[in-house]
């Protein structure tokens, strides 16, 4: 086909309607255009969130880092304290004399003897040698004693951990 027969071809196409096809062409390169610019943008605003995320994220680790930090130093005291006081007890009971109980609490005992006029003794006279507890039963005292110390110890290591963290709930108003 020469030159011609295209330009008679096209002749034949209506002028409005060459129009349309440039106006269309036209859309549709602005069309292309835009939606390049604004994908670049659109990606460009998902870059800057997930920046901006993950640096909120690792705001939260160090956040987190620095209070599990003050946690184990708030635990490591109130557990000192414990420690402390449990090593008080148990000195205590290691240094203390074999349990006595006055006559009137051992089962099997003599009854105390009246009181005389001149002594100042009594049912529960100074001279208890004989109202030692045997030494099983002084050992199984002494470990209850320590086990109800450990248990009152340890709640009060809980009730320190939950005031210093400030679980405690708020005082109710009347």
């Amino acid at each position: 086909m020469t030159w011609g027969a295209i330009k008679a071809l096209l002749g034949v196409v209506p002028s409005w309607c060459w129009w349309i096809l440039v106006i269309v062409a036209l859309c549709l390169g602005c069309d292309l255009h835009g939606a390049g610019r604004i994908q670049g943008k659109w990606d460009l605003q998902n870059q800057r969130n997930k920046l901006a995320n993950e640096a909120a994220l690792e705001l939260r680790r160090e956040q987190n880092r620095a209070q599990a930090v003050e946690q184990a130093l708030r635990s490591a005291n109130i557990q000192k304290g414990y420690d402390d006081e449990m090593d008080k007890v148990r000195a205590d009971l290691r240094s203390s004399e074999r349990l006595r109980l006055g006559a009137s609490w051992c089962d099997g005992a003599e009854p105390a003897r009246p009181t005389e006029a001149d002594s100042a003794g009594g049912g529960n006279e100074t001279n208890t040698t004989g109202r030692l507890l045997p030494e099983e039963v002084d050992r199984a005292v002494k470990s209850l004693i320590l086990e109800m110390e450990e248990v009152a110890a340890t709640a009060r290591a809980a009730q320190a951990f939950i005031d210093s963290n400030g679980m405690a709930p708020a005082p109710q108003q009347q």
